[in-house]
């Protein structure tokens, strides 16, 4: 496998499901997608310094961490602490998800404990293999987007994009800090990868179907309705119709989202593995799972608060975390 980049598709868009699209129209309503794109380049931005340490650390990031012992213990566990984030927020969010639309009687155990088994196994055979089943996804996920969009465009009200640059600044501006943490956030996850080929394509492939997504849903629903829905990208699929009498395709088209968690997972749990000293790395890492799941089921899963809270800290996370892995590991580049 010459390339990791097809992983960078799906981590780049797992994170905007439910709350993470809300939270760009509560900043700064019909405008947010002019803020989209902004963030989208300031990702871009944080993506290149994500590539240059992959392109420049010379080997594994085992060795690169003994330039300098102190910082790369340091670096250990950040990345630890940031891929243990990511496996929270995408338990929360296929729990969420997947009950709410997809399972609605299954109990939630039932519904994370197969999903959370098969990222393990996946996790554990590997990278290649992760970007081999990567590689099988991205063309269907591209091609249920565009037919999303296309199939949803004639429901378009043109009103709910008037005025252009209603908001206010500050709202623009969080708008794109916003999009770009929440984007750029899961790519800390890259820097496990061999190198950096077409990262910046899939990147910007990515993104743009988000804000694909952001222009259908204002499109078709307008701000004030945007708050309203928990889940505004899977409502918006209930327009659509295959031949005007083929219903209920919006449980199709909705997996593609499902598709990217299950990808952001799996990575997620392979660098808290990598992470790990070597000797027990699996049995730690599986150790650290089940209390995970313990936490989403008892805690976190439909517990309508917390999740909103979390949804606003996560720009903050992001942000902080991106801008922490890129210190300590452009260091240790620098030291290599």
């Amino acid at each position: 496998m010459k390339n990791n980049a097809s992983i960078v598709y799906f981590l780049t868009r797992s994170c905007f499901l439910g709350f993470g699209i809300s939270l760009l129209f509560t900043y700064s309503g019909k405008d947010c997608y002019l803020g989209a794109i902004l963030g989208m380049l300031l990702g871009i931005i944080i993506t290149y310094f994500f590539n240059y340490i992959i392109s420049f650390k010379n080997g594994s990031l085992d060795e690169l961490y003994k330039k300098d012992k102190k910082i790369g213990i340091l670096a250990r566990i950040i990345l630890g602490i940031a891929s243990y984030v990511i496996i929270i927020y995408t338990l929360v969010l296929y729990t969420t998800f997947t009950i709410s639309f997809l399972l609605t009687s299954t109990p939630d155990l039932y519904v994370l404990i197969p999903f959370l088994i098969l990222a393990v196994y996946l996790a554990f055979k590997g990278l290649k293999i992760i970007t081999r089943v990567a590689d099988l996804m991205v063309p269907f996920s591209v091609l249920a987007c565009i037919l999303s969009f296309i199939g949803l465009s004639v429901f378009f009200v043109l009103p709910n994009f008037l005025p252009i640059l209603s908001g206010s600044p500050m709202g623009f501006f969080k708008t794109a800090i916003t999009f770009a943490g929440v984007s750029a956030f899961p790519n800390i996850l890259t820097i496990h990868f061999k190198n950096a080929q077409n990262n910046f394509k899939m990147y910007i492939l990515a993104t743009i179907l988000v804000i694909c997504t952001i222009l259908c849903i204002n499109g078709v629903f307008g701000e004030a309705l945007v708050k309203i829905f928990r889940f505004p990208e899977y409502m918006m699929l209930k327009q659509l119709k295959i031949f005007n009498f083929i219903e209920k395709v919006e449980n199709i088209f909705s997996l593609v989202w499902v598709v990217d968690l299950f990808i952001t997972l799996t990575m997620g749990i392979y660098s808290i593995k990598e992470c790990l000293p070597k000797k027990y790395n699996k049995e730690v890492t599986l150790g650290i799972l089940i209390i995970s799941a313990f936490i989403v089921d008892r805690v976190l899963g439909f517990n309508y608060v917390l999740e909103l809270r979390m949804f606003y800290l996560l720009p903050i996370i992001s942000l902080v975390m991106v801008f922490l892995i890129i210190i300590l590991y452009m260091y240790l580049v620098k030291k290599n």
